[in-house]
């Protein structure tokens, strides 16, 4: 999910478009793509992607549906957090009349496989923030057609290969940044008051609680649990360690990770900082360190 986490609004990263000349990760190239393998030296790979056109896009969602359970996730039974989740997405997920059939190839530093499929969603939909579904799908608002944005393709390239390669990732996360999947024991001794307030991610499926540090556990919460709004959350930490709440960072994050997002997951951070919106010097991290 693209969405800066902070009081009281969270920003929209831009979107990949085609380009002229050289191709960035990100762009379409031209060529048919040996898909989820190198093509030009480490850490080069490129991927088909189709953009589903209006009259098909509903048969991709429920198929979405059936595979990652999104929506059925949000369900009270399922999640101590569904009431607020399905409150803050009211609106119903549908896709855009406008979309139109099309297929490109695109250049990413990560490994991923595909084909990948792009729906445009209403733009009120999940709040008009693009995001994955399933291992191969890609949801993004359809105003998004109309004022391409560089960096969101390229941001939720990275989610589905953080999907389709998860042990990969998290023994980088692992190794490079101090992560690991929250045990059960951990993530439920998080009270209740925050994890029913915790902010579902469609990008952090299946594995939504980790530690940093062995300490720390971070969450996106929503600012209200009367009025939900999906882009008004606020990242705090669980410390394990003194089993108490707080909207600080913890001593080290910001050296690590900077400030200038709130993301509360690791698949967040990484994908920020391939996609360039966290500045040059992040993004050249994972030209030197492949994943």
């Amino acid at each position: 999910m693209v969405a800066r986490i902070s009081m009281p609004t969270e920003g929209t990263p831009t979107e990949g478009t085609p380009t002229e000349g050289t191709p960035n990760e990100g762009t379409p190239t031209q060529g048919t793509p040996n898909e989820g393998t190198p093509t030009q030296g480490q850490g080069e790979y490129q991927v088909r992607i189709n953009i589903i056109g209006a009259g098909e896009a509903i048969n991709v969602i429920e198929s979405w549906a059936l595979e990652d359970n999104y929506y059925g996730s949000m369900k009270p039974e399922k999640s101590v957090a569904g009431e607020v989740n399905q409150k803050a997405r009211g609106y119903p997920y549908i896709q855009s009349s406008e979309g139109k059939t099309g297929t490109m190839v695109v250049k990413t530093a990560v490994p991923i496989e595909g084909p990948l499929n792009i729906v445009y969603l209403d733009g009120r939909s999940d709040s008009g923030l693009p995001h994955t579904r399933g291992r191969k799908g890609i949801a993004l608002p359809v105003f998004l057609l109309w004022d391409p944005r560089p960096n969101t393709l390229n941001h939720e390239i990275v989610h589905l290969s953080q999907k389709q390669f998860k042990e990969r990732w998290f023994a980088f996360y692992r190794q490079k940044w101090s992560f690991e999947l929250a045990t059960e024991v951990q993530f439920t001794s998080v009270p209740l008051k925050w994890r029913a307030r915790r902010r579902i991610n469609p990008d952090t499926l299946g594995s939504p609680y980790v530690v940093w540090k062995g300490r720390f556990i971070p969450l996106a919460v929503f600012v209200s649990d009367i009025s939900p709004d999906l882009k008004k959350c606020k990242r705090g930490f669980w410390d394990l360690e003194m089993s108490q709440w707080t909207w600080e960072v913890p001593p080290g994050w910001v050296e690590m990770f900077g400030s200038g997002f709130n993301d509360e997951h690791p698949n967040e951070i990484a994908a920020h900082w391939i996609d360039g919106s966290a500045g040059v010097e992040r993004r050249r991290f994972f030209h030197l360190n492949h994943i």
